[in-house]
């Protein structure tokens, strides 16, 4: 999804205006009526791992047709009351709610937070997603510093213009991470489109560098346009701290997310009408392609909607999308069904609850003058076997300390791209030493560096 990147004229506006009723009205709790016979159905709880909640203010009228996407706003598309009911009709336990969380407007924000907090407990699950700019790492800690109630940071959309060609392992996203593990929160990403050859490898070197931030990704961009579910399979197999949110706003009809979205597509009597037309043919199709990636990892892929837009709020559109997930879930294993419907989510936002405190890391100790010789081997005036090398011997001799890391088994494999990107980095200066140093421990722990 897009973002609305209010101009500073638009900002002085919205500053005088004030905040429309978002709390009151009326829920007629009919529970929403099934429409649709299909041979497997779920009716158990549900947990939405993906909610872009609807902006506070909407942007004033003279502004309002630089915007193509209608994003809904409380108090007029919708309020917390609403919201909460539309949860309890479809028995939707909880929701993780991604907040727009402009400078401007975080005290707001924060403060509608705590207050839906106090009056729906644990029913949605604050996420500051950062909109219109990136936010700078120790301005971050200092939010985080005082607020505990963010329990999560995103969606991180790369695709959106505010990170013109970033990739999830950029020097300021690794120092984003380690803040987000400092505060025990979930960082969700939505890894920008591209061709997968050039989207994975980032991707996994951004994981691999911080095992203990726990990462919820999401959208087909992930491995590119498609959904390639051998790839995601592959990051999920790998990094038990991975965890993939498939959407109703993927495996809808006709084709997933460019169908709810798309600018000439999205209108809600399109939406419907084709929802009605596709609903129960399009749920095989969508189980051939997503049913084998699910079970295969049953603890670690969450449903969600990915609502965000006006008509997404509408109660029918809203009904036909969750009847439409009900009944794609119901054709899965059934061991996997509660976990993927609302456990898996649970029990990611416990382990975020109920990590233990952060040990203060092991000092490290790296000599200067060997950001010479990792500059050197990052541009490529000496090879991977001298640069290893020299790094075991320090290491061996105590001229140079890393945490203690347990040795891996012997590899032949090629040092990864990354690992010299990380290089050349530090030598630079834009990341630190412990960012290094990590990378020498994925060699340790890989085998491919051996460290008497």
């Amino acid at each position: 999804m897009k973002y609305l990147l209010f101009s500073i004229s638009a900002i002085l506006l919205i500053g005088i205006m004030s905040i429309p009723d978002i709390w009151a009205e009326t829920c007629d709790f009919d529970p929403q009526q099934r429409e649709f016979v299909t041979e497997n159905y779920y009716t158990g709880p549900l947990f939405d791992a993906h909610l872009h909640m609807p902006l506070i203010f909407a942007p004033p009228p003279e502004f309002q047709d630089e915007f193509s996407e209608p994003e809904a706003v409380l108090g007029t598309d919708i309020t917390i009351d609403g919201l909460i009911c539309q949860m309890d009709k479809e028995n939707i336990n909880g929701i993780f709610g991604f907040y727009q969380v402009h400078d401007f407007i975080i005290d707001q924000v924060i403060k509608l937070a705590k207050d839906t907090e106090d009056k729906y407990p644990g029913r949605i699950v604050t996420f500051a997603l950062p909109v219109p700019e990136i936010v700078e790492p120790q301005k971050l800690d200092k939010i985080l510093d005082s607020n505990d109630l963010i329990k999560g940071y995103g969606e991180l959309a790369l695709y959106s213009q505010i990170y013109v060609d970033a990739s999830p392992d950029d020097p300021i996203f690794l120092e984003t991470y380690k803040i987000l593990k400092k505060h025990d929160v979930i960082v969700m990403i939505h890894p920008k489109d591209r061709p997968k050859s050039q989207h994975l490898e980032p991707l996994s070197n951004a994981i691999e560098l911080n095992p203990d931030v726990k990462f919820l990704m999401h959208g087909c961009s992930l491995t590119g346009f498609d959904c390639y579910t051998s790839d995601i399979t592959k990051i999920l197999d790998k990094y038990p701290n991975a965890y993939y949110s498939l959407d109703t706003a993927i495996i809808s009809p006709p084709r997933g997310a460019p169908y709810m979205y798309d600018d000439k597509l999205y209108s809600e009597e399109k939406l419907i009408s084709k929802l009605r037309q596709t609903l129960v043919q399009d749920v095989d199709k969508n189980l051939d392609k997503w049913k084998s990636m699910i079970e295969n990892n049953p603890d670690q892929v969450m449903w969600g909607m990915d609502r965000g837009y006006t008509h997404h709020f509408d109660n029918e559109v809203h009904g036909l999308l969750v009847e439409y997930s009900r009944a794609f879930i119901g054709g899965l294993d059934p061991e996997v069904q509660e976990k993927y419907a609302y456990k898996n989510a649970e029990q990611l936002l416990s382990k975020s609850e109920k990590s233990v405190p952060i040990e203060l890391p092991v000092e490290t100790t790296i000599p200067d003058w060997i950001k010479n010789n990792a500059g050197w081997w990052a541009d490529g005036q000496i090879d991977d076997g001298s640069f290893v090398s020299g790094v075991q011997w320090l290491i061996s001799n105590g001229i140079m300390s890393i945490p203690p890391t347990e040795q891996g088994v012997g590899s032949d494999d090629a040092i990864p791209s990354w690992i010299k990107n990380n290089a050349g980095w530090w030598a630079d200066g834009q990341i630190d030493d412990n960012s290094f140093v990590s990378g020498l421990q994925w060699l340790i722990s890989n085998g491919i560096m051996k460290v008497s």
